[in-house]
């Protein structure tokens, strides 16, 4: 494996001895493999550790191992950490998610010195994030799985899998940690690689290396699908001041109009669903308006002009589930009520009681004669009023976003809560609604 490793980053990398390269250890033996093979291939590196301490004393105890093998190494060493729990209850993501921005924002904080960063992931990894789009529902990109390069990110354990890593680990009594966290199927990764993995390979044991080779065919697959959709975007899309301008005749020229429509309008938060109401829109007459959470885009005869959201403020946008109000800037989680809500004094978060809301919400601005029952007060309240006692400006207002259930104001978002829908003693399950001001 050494030798396939040396011979392998040499191909990613023409120059490799000459640069410098950040390692990101976290003392399990992938990273503990990669750090080996960087010193015995005699490749300038520093280390770096992250403890994110969601396992007590075993996060603590890495983080002394990683510190131990910079030491043995006579590298650079750095470690940061982080009160993980605290943020992720702050942010309403998923830990998952919060420790891996938290990671890489550091990494590329401290890797700036640095030519590469270089993360230990491997064909079995790859195998799990492209299993984990497919069930998640993606397109080619997401079938490409983990690029070996990636900017500054370089990932040269691809190639090999975790089996082999951990056979060589054995051969050269290369000393690692394990993490207990890795076996726990709480996390949906976790589930692939211990459920779903083993039952595909049932079918095909050569499962992990199938989907490496069709990972890197996908990935050249994908940059010249790229690169045709970018000579076609040239044609087809015009951007006049701010204006971003489609010509309707030139797509109605093309063999697949809905594809090529999603591929430009994805950038600007459109989803499939209203490309395709947009493409079924073509024969009825100008001015019919479609919206994401950040763009509008209004059908002016024979093309498509798209704006900010801002230039246009009297609109409404209809909410199917919860799945669908997460597409415009708002995280909810549903919990049962023997799992009792944590209020924080925070305007953007709000609990409702789930059975109270019924769908489709709306979502809009405010319009005369709203009004609501303010959470804490007794009462109803026209929202002018409320407006104007929170010594809300005209501009601001125009601004803030109401969620409706029918003409039932829910939330006044970012300031007050309808006390219709609050948590009772009849509740069974509520949900957290955060708001992350991005529409």
């Amino acid at each position: 494996m050494e030798e396939l490793f040396e011979q392998h980053i040499n191909e990613l990398i023409k120059t490799a001895p000459s640069k410098t390269f950040l390692l990101t250890v976290s003392g399990g033996a992938d990273s503990s493999v990669l750090a080996y093979l960087f010193a015995h291939c005699h490749l300038s590196f520093a280390i770096a550790h992250c403890n994110f301490h969601l396992r007590g004393e075993e996060s603590d105890l890495d983080m002394m191992f990683v510190r131990k093998m910079a030491k043995t190494y006579g590298v650079t060493y750095f470690e940061k950490e982080f009160n993980t729990i605290e943020i992720q209850e702050k942010s309403g993501n998923s830990i998952e998610m919060v420790a891996r921005e938290l990671r890489y924002n550091w990494f590329n904080e401290i890797g700036a010195d640095f030519d590469y960063i270089v993360t230990a992931h491997h064909a079995n990894d790859n195998a799990e994030t492209i299993l984990l789009n497919l069930s998640r529902g993606t397109g080619l990109k997401g079938l490409t799985g983990i690029p070996e390069r990636n900017g500054k990110i370089l990932r040269p354990l691809l190639p090999f899998s975790a089996q082999q890593i951990r056979q060589f680990a054995a051969e050269k009594n290369i000393a690692f940690r394990n993490d207990s966290s890795n076996y726990s199927e709480i996390f949906h990764r976790n589930k692939i690689r211990l459920s779903v993995i083993p039952k595909l390979e049932e079918v095909n044991p050569r499962l992990i290396q199938t989907l490496s080779h069709n990972s890197q065919l996908l990935q050249r697959q994908y940059q010249f699908y790229q690169h045709q959709l970018d000579k076609i975007k040239a044609d087809l899309v015009q951007i006049r001041n701010e204006e971003i301008i489609i010509s309707l005749e030139k797509l109605s020229l093309l063999d697949d109009k809905i594809l090529i429509l999603n591929e430009i309008l994805r950038d600007y938060g459109f989803n499939e669903d209203t490309v395709k109401q947009i493409i079924h829109s073509e024969q009825e007459l100008s001015g019919k308006k479609f919206l994401s959470p950040t763009h509008i885009l209004v059908k002016d005869r024979n093309k498509l002009i798209i704006n900010h959201l801002d230039s246009d403020i009297h609109h409404s946008i209809t909410i199917n589930s919860w799945e669908e109000l997460s597409q415009y800037g708002f995280q909810t989680c549903q919990y049962p009520i023997n799992q009792k809500p944590i209020f924080e004094n925070n305007p953007n978060i709000i609990y409702v009681d789930e059975t109270k809301i019924n769908f489709p919400l709306i979502l809009r601005h405010w319009k005369s004669g709203d009004f609501f029952f303010p959470f804490g007060m007794k009462g109803s309240k026209k929202l002018s009023d409320f407006f104007t006692n929170q010594k809300i400006d005209i501009l601001t207002k125009d601004k803030i976003w109401l969620l409706c259930d029918g003409d039932k104001i829910i939330w006044v978002v970012g300031h007050r809560s309808d006390d219709r829908f609050k948590i009772d003693h009849k509740t069974i399950n509520y949900i957290k609604i955060k708001y992350n001001e991005s529409i």
